[in-house]
């Protein structure tokens, strides 16, 4: 009997420790069973382009590597916030795709392997400051973001190059807004948005953080030209735009509404929107946002998607070799061709550049003035401080100094009370 019930016993452990093997290995594999290490990429379920791209490539790199590519299917948002409880339980990808704005959050977490400077040498500083959280860098970028400005060519025969010219257009009667007396819908942009706003600060000297955007203590949200900036944009909120531009839920509708009814005759807004303006049947042109009153650069957020790596993969060498190869000239610039996201691998880009794509080439213009945007984690409370901010100065319920120093103040306060023990 004794010797059944330690028979039992040994099975039971026995079967447990087989379960919990299998459990490990539920996510990221390091084998398969021809002995082969498996190499697990993630892509973003929402977009069919992104596995079509990983397939095309992946050939080539299983040859190369001795290993398979096995491709997971999960939108990508989803995917990164798994990733702090996927990834001690071994049922993370090894490598994903993240939007730089959440690399720098993921990496100071531990969430991120940490890869070689020399990874970077193909981009300039700007485009490895999009990876980097103080001496350390998690990923390798593959795609550049930015502001553009969309116009309709059936109305505004001629990209405007200034805001002179936005301010002209906005004189022009055919586009005068019937429901308010003066007003005038001949150029839009929401402005109520930070993220639509921040060029008009940067232009003007603002900033986000200092050290490029490292010290969360130095908040230049505030300063003289931050407040020439919101001055300047009060201008157009009270003087020439419908009261609708002031509400900070509902502007950015507002915004596409007119410009696809024909309403409104120049927009600035994400390339995204090509899309929408496409289905409208709007002839539009695009091109880089035009020079500020004081002469300067519009300078807007630099976005774009990195390859990243966790950093709980168990080939961590192989995930690397990945990086590098998926945002290579030949396979960056593939990815341009599969999904219309623009390459900024420099080599890719003159090919984009080369062609008649004129989105892409106002995108990769746009890019070259904007700013990376700051990747430490203090970056989250400054989207809901400085968003009520231009809504006070544009009604006119305080003065743009008044509501800078308010809302810099009331930052200071949160950033100090949440990351004391930074």
């Amino acid at each position: 009997m004794k010797l059944i019930r330690k028979a039992i016993s040994a099975l039971i452990v026995f079967v447990l420790i087989m379960m919990l093997a299998a459990c490990g290995s539920s996510g990221s594999s390091s084998g398969d069973s021809n002995g082969k290490k498996t190499l697990t990429v993630s892509v973003d379920s929402s977009n069919a382009a992104y596995a079509t791209f990983v397939n095309s490539i992946k050939g080539k790199f299983e040859k190369q590597n001795n290993v398979t590519v096995k491709i997971v299917k999960k939108p990508m948002f989803d995917q990164l916030t798994a990733l702090t409880l996927d990834g001690p339980a071994g049922k993370a990808p090894d490598v994903m795709l993240a939007p730089y704005d959440r690399v720098g959050a993921l990496g100071q977490q531990g969430q991120l392997l940490a890869v070689d400077k020399s990874m970077l040498n193909f981009l300039n500083e700007k485009g490895q400051r999009q990876v980097q959280v103080g001496k350390k860098y998690y990923g390798v970028p593959l795609t550049v973001e930015a502001l553009v400005m969309f116009y309709n060519k059936d109305l505004v025969k001629k990209a405007p190059t200034t805001f002179k010219d936005l301010e002209a257009l906005a004189k022009d009667k055919r586009f005068a807004f019937s429901s308010e007396q003066g007003k005038n819908t001949g150029f839009l942009m929401k402005w109520t948005d930070f993220y639509y706003a921040y060029g008009l600060y940067a232009g003007y000297g603002g900033y986000v953080f200092g050290k490029n955007g490292t010290n969360a203590k130095d908040i230049g949200l505030n300063n003289a030209g931050s407040v020439q900036a919101v001055t300047y944009a009060t201008h157009w909120f009270q003087k020439v735009w419908p009261k609708g531009m002031q509400d900070v839920k509902a502007s950015g509708n507002f915004v596409t509404n007119e410009f696809v009814k024909g309403k409104a005759g120049a927009v600035v807004d994400g390339p995204w929107q090509a899309a929408t303006y496409k289905k409208a049947k709007v002839n539009y042109g695009v091109a880089k946002i035009p020079t500020l009153p004081n002469g300067q650069e519009y300078k807007p957020f630099a976005g774009g998607k990195s390859w990243v790596a966790s950093a709980y993969t168990k080939n961590p060498s192989l995930a690397k070799k990945w990086m590098t190869y998926a945002t290579n000239e030949t396979n960056a610039y593939k990815f341009y061709k599969d999904s219309n996201e623009i390459p900024i691998n420099p080599q890719a880009q003159n090919k984009v550049n080369a062609s008649n794509d004129v989105l892409s080439k106002a995108v990769i213009s746009q890019y070259d003035s904007s700013v990376p945007m700051p990747s430490i984690p203090e970056m989250a409370e400054v989207w809901t401080t400085m968003e009520p901010a231009m809504f006070n100065a544009a009604s006119g319920k305080k003065t743009p100094k008044q509501t800078l120093d308010d809302a810099v103040s009331s930052l200071h306060k949160t950033i100090e009370q949440k990351y004391k023990d930074k």
